[in-house]
């Protein structure tokens, strides 16, 4: 599941994001863009989680401070189902 993190600070690297959220769910990447405001990047992030489990993270994560900064989470509706256990594309 695909979600995208705003109000990152400038010190945030890839790793530390990583470790955070690897506390939560299963992480398959994540990729900073510094992009526009440098000061202020956003995060792509892969998930192995299904939507269920992304709806109770967002919930649970938003707005939360992390290193200076506070976080805000969106999920992305144009997503393709994905079965968490596998990681395998369901059929509609």
């Amino acid at each position: 599941m695909q979600i995208l993190i705003r109000g990152l600070r400038r010190n945030v690297t890839e790793a530390m994001l990583h470790d955070m959220l690897a506390q939560h769910a299963p992480v398959n990447a994540v990729e900073i863009v510094r992009e526009g405001d440098p000061e202020r990047p956003w995060a792509w992030v892969d998930l192995s989680i299904d939507r269920f489990m992304a709806w109770r993270l967002m919930r649970q994560l938003d707005r939360q401070c992390f290193a200076g900064g506070r976080m805000h989470w969106y999920i992305p509706v144009h997503q393709e189902p994905v079965d968490a256990a596998d990681g395998a594309k369901r059929l509609p």
